[in-house]
């Protein structure tokens, strides 16, 4: 698999302690909501908030890249250009530099597939939202005077927006706000159409490196998607792309459609799916032993040619949180990589909104590196659980403060619970064989199709689902390492007039598991299609993807298994 370890990074990239200080990620003085894009944008309420927060995306954009409060380094945290941050080189699991194989870890600071997962992604964030109301404060005292004092007091009250990705009105497309080249704002200068920051951000210098003829951005318009599994090239000059076409651009109309089946079929369900787990452990990453214990931090930065990596749809917040990359990045786009996600600025929204999904305690004392909390002093997990004593909160849970946690945990499954009119649910389990094919990669299962496949679109009412596999490495696992994916298949089922009901008496499925028959709905065998597809868009078969076995279960509405959803979510064995 290749790698983006070059030469490129060992001079011009390399960051150290900056200049005016070690930067410290402080917490906020007052508490203030984050907001869900679809209430911030386009609300007459917010309308000030939404000036300041694209100015001041600007702003960060326009330091000089080796700031280590600019744009491009506060995303070079996550993954590429694989440099210290901030002078902070941490111990033996920690990164020191980007030849630096031998100590376990390689790549950014990011943590995945470890239950550090969500606690490291809060004090990144927060330190990018800190940085970006510092801004907005600055910004807002430069408006007349008869405008001073109101965007002085939005610039207050400004904190990082969210989009929920899994809400209903998603499967309409991506809001405007993330999409459009332009943006009509009110600048301390007056009402201006600028250059929107949130659509993009141009990389100031080369990230990873050339590849062949033709799979290079600067090959348009005859650019085809690498096919390599691993961070494409982007020169400097060139922006962050979404499902980029031949000419490198954009395509907004396929990511809107795409986003119209997913919604329903992977995103809500997926979230639906996540609040049902109990154990934190589980519910917070992709990989978890038999036994319920971690299975070691394998993923802290990015995982390692000799480690192996699979991750697989329902029901932690890491695999929803994988989904959406995957599906919003599509073939070359930048939030499909790990370690080039962080400079599309819809990485910092995605985030938000994994932070806002985040309602359970945690207590871990790992440092939280590179986050500096004073000069000499980290971030510790147990140092995030309570987001108002860092200074914001969020309508859910103001709405629900002091109140029984479970009436929240209801709540949250309404906003995305499936049709309860189904009756019974449907779940096609896969078990897929690790390290068959590197990744990223999509498994979809369409039902009643026998000829889907890689160019069958998921608009078709035969798509069902998928399993992600954001990043699995070929040749690099034990014969005995597998992962467990599920895709919930009811929606389709009814699309298509196959029942739902399932007759006891004939033993139709198995009253303890929930296991069905293999010949009485259907044929599990031959109507369960099964369509591996890599992130260029070429198929390969199941075989070649590792998928090992295909089991149907189903369960009365809402009254799943509690131990299925324990031993099929997304992990190993």
């Amino acid at each position: 698999m290749g790698l983006s370890h070059s030469s490129i990074y060992h001079s011009s990239h390399v960051r150290s302690v900056t200049t005016s200080g070690p930067v410290i990620v402080e917490p906020f003085s007052e508490i203030y909501p984050r907001l869900d894009i679809y209430d911030f944008y386009g609300n007459e309420k917010y309308k000030l908030q939404v000036d300041l927060l694209i100015q001041s995306y600007q702003a960060l954009f326009d330091r000089p890249y080796d700031d280590m409060r600019s744009f491009y380094q506060i995303s070079g945290i996550h993954g590429l250009p694989y440099t210290v941050y901030d002078g902070v080189t941490g111990g033996a699991q920690e990164y020191h530099n980007d030849t630096d194989w031998a100590t376990g870890r390689f790549g950014g600071y990011c943590h995945h597939g470890d239950v550090l997962f969500p606690t490291w992604h809060r004090p990144y964030i927060l330190l990018a939202e800190s940085l970006l109301v510092e801004e907005a404060k600055k910004i807002a005292l430069q408006y007349p005077d008869n405008e001073k004092e109101k965007y002085v007091e939005a610039a207050k009250k400004l904190r990082h927006p969210f989009w929920d990705w899994a809400d209903a009105k998603a499967t309409k497309g991506v809001p405007k706000i993330f999409t459009s080249p332009e943006i009509e704002i009110n600048t301390p200068n007056g009402k201006k159409n600028v250059k929107n920051p949130l659509k993009s951000f141009t990389l100031p210098v080369d990230t990873s490196y050339p590849l062949v003829k033709g799979q290079n951005p600067t090959d348009k318009p005859n650019y085809t998607v690498p096919n390599i599994s691993y961070n494409p090239y982007t020169p400097a000059g060139y922006p962050t792309v979404r499902h980029p076409n031949s000419n490198y651009e954009d395509q907004i109309d396929l990511l809107n459609s795409n986003l119209s089946a997913y919604v329903p079929t992977v995103f809500r369900p997926g979230m639906y799916q996540m609040f049902h787990i109990s154990d934190f452990l589980r519910f917070s990453s992709h990989d978890t032993n038999s036994d319920g214990t971690q299975m070691g931090n394998i993923f802290s930065g990015h995982p390692h040619p000799s480690n192996p990596a699979g991750f697989a749809h329902f029901a932690s917040i890491e695999i929803n949180h994988d989904d959406f990359h995957l599906v919003f990045g599509g073939p070359g786009g930048h939030m499909s990589y790990v370690d080039l996600a962080a400079f599309d600025p819809i990485f910092f929204f995605h985030h938000t909104n994994v932070d806002h999904e985040l309602y359970k305690a945690i207590d871990e004392n790992t440092y939280l590196t590179p986050f500096r909390k004073t000069k000499t002093e980290f971030w510790k997990s147990s140092d995030v659980q309570d987001i108002e004593k860092l200074g914001y909160t969020y309508l859910e849970v103001e709405k629900f403060k002091g109140q029984d946690p479970k009436k929240l945990k209801a709540y949250v499954l309404e906003l995305y619970k499936p049709d309860p009119h189904h009756g019974r649910r449907f779940f096609v389990k896969l078990t897929i064989k690790a390290g068959k094919l590197d990744g990223p990669y999509f498994i979809r299962v369409f039902i009643d199709l026998p000829d889907a496949n890689a160019q069958t679109p998921v608009t078709s009412p035969h798509f069902a689902g998928l399993v992600s596999m954001w990043s699995s490495t070929k040749n690099h696992v034990h014969d005995n390492t597998f992962v467990y994916g599920t895709v919930d298949i009811t929606a389709a089922m009814v699309r298509l007039n196959i029942r739902t009901q399932v007759y006891a008496p004939l033993q139709e499925v198995n009253t303890t598991t929930g296991l069905l028959g293999t010949k009485w709905i259907f044929d599990v065998e031959k109507d369960i299609n099964i369509v591996p597809v890599s992130l260029n868009g070429k198929g390969v078969s199941p075989k070649e993807a590792g998928v090992d076995k295909i089991e149907v279960f189903t369960f009365a509405h809402d009254k799943v298994d509690p131990n299925f959803l324990d031993e099929n979510s997304g992990k190993y064995y």
